[in-house]
């Protein structure tokens, strides 16, 4: 047999961080949760599955709209057609008390009960299918301790929407371990709540396949769905569907030996026809990173708002409808000498020698009062999304580099460089 499981589909949620501005393809973004979900639709029929599997974040926080329901339930209409079930677990987005706008679902759509651990038969298949939907967004408990214990005679599937090992990357979301489900009997682990692709095991299989579609320039690449094949004799293959319509991708550029703005201009073009061919006719979205030492330094840093739209009139030149800018990084220094800085006996070099004493050893910073107090006053929230704000030693590492960007403009403003 062979089925489908994906999860993080977070129906209709914007991208995050892509600021209009003229000439960007709008049009071509507002729909491309719905564009991806509709490539799992597609590519269940033409696999011919049997089921489909959906762990958790189905919507994203909460279903305030039918318009989402309505897409839903006309997808699962298309699977009904074909012969093809579908199995549902909600999360933190799309706990069950979220759900405002809820349509009843196509009779093919099985949604696990939220109350407590459940087990669904598929009898057709000798399936049997365990899971648990989340009855609020902020599930703290281990739900997977008390998942039900395997049929003997028949495959057996946990379907868990969880931060399998606590990871400080993620939300704590249904905290569980590594050892509880491989210990729990069961043949396959449908995970979701990670958006990153991860085979944690394979015998047996226990798999996150990540988001299906990039929301923000952090969740870089192809996302994809997992189709899993069970042989006659119980042994498991995995194969990745892409199912990405907007892939985020970073774009770096070396600038070191450009000593005009021009020659700079000229490097972030080809980056950007590079990342349209790595596209493959899709809509890229691109964080672009500038990096190295230059003689253009002061131009570079003089005017960020100046540097973006410039930036933003090569993707429309370049990309021929297909690149959106999301953004700017810039991470140069100037071609000048700092050990030269270093030694001067003024407030510059004693500046630059702050500096570099705090870039050699970035977490005595964490230690900071003011850092501490920021750290125990900063809301859960602001810790995620697209531009988390995170207090660490590598946000503290970019910040003094930051920093001495700023200061090494100024300076080279005063002619002192």
């Amino acid at each position: 047999m062979k089925f489908i499981h994906c999860a993080d589909i977070h129906l209709d949620t914007p991208l995050q961080g892509l600021a209009d501005y003229e000439g960007a393809p709008v049009n071509e973004i507002r729909n491309a949760t719905r564009r991806a979900f509709e490539k799992i639709i597609n590519a269940s029929v033409s696999e011919e599955i049997e089921f489909l599997l959906i762990a958790g974040d189905l919507y994203d926080t909460g279903l305030k709209s039918f318009e989402s329901a309505l897409f839903f339930n006309k997808q699962m209409g298309i699977l009904r057609e074909a012969g093809i079930d579908v199995y549902l677990i909600y999360g933190n987005h799309d706990a069950a008390s979220k759900l405002i706008k809820q349509l009843r679902p196509p009779e093919n759509v099985r949604v696990f009960r939220s109350t407590e651990p459940q087990t669904i038969l598929d009898e057709k298949n000798r399936v049997a299918l365990h899971g648990q939907s989340f009855s609020t967004p902020n599930v703290t408990d281990d739900l997977a301790s008390n998942y039900p214990a395997p049929i003997s005679g028949l495959f057996n599937i946990g379907l868990l929407h969880t931060n399998l090992g606590g990871s400080a990357e993620h939300a704590n979301y249904a905290p569980c371990s590594l050892d509880v489900l491989q210990n729990k009997g069961y043949d396959y682990w449908a995970l979701g709540h990670v958006h990153n692709r991860q085979i944690l095991n394979t015998n047996p299989y226990i798999v996150y396949p990540g988001n299906i579609q990039g929301r923000h320039g952090r969740e870089l690449g192809e996302k994809s769905c997992e189709l899993v094949s069970v042989s006659d004799a119980g042994v498991v293959s995995l194969e990745q569907i892409p199912t990405s319509v907007v892939p985020w991708t970073q774009v770096a550029i070396n600038v070191a030996g450009c000593v005009t703005l021009d020659q700079v201009y000229d490097q972030v073009g080809e980056g950007f026809q590079q990342a349209v061919r790595a596209g493959g006719e899709r809509l890229v979205a691109v964080r672009l990173r500038i990096v190295g030492a230059t003689r253009a330094y002061a131009d570079l840093m003089r005017d960020p708002e100046g540097l973006r739209h410039q930036c933003c009139s090569l993707a429309n030149d370049y990309g021929g409808g297909l690149l959106w800018l999301e953004r700017v990084d810039l991470a140069i220094n100037h071609e000048a000498p700092k050990n030269d800085m270093l030694t001067r006996d003024d407030p510059v070099g004693e500046v630059m020698r702050t500096i570099s004493t705090l870039r050699a050893a970035p977490e005595s910073v964490l230690g900071w009062e003011e850092i501490v107090t920021l750290q125990k006053r900063l809301p859960l929230e602001f810790a995620e999304g697209a531009d988390p704000i995170l207090l660490d030693v590598a946000s503290i590492q970019i910040a003094i580099q930051e920093a001495e960007g700023l200061l090494l403009a100024r300076i080279a403003g005063l002619g002192e460089l």
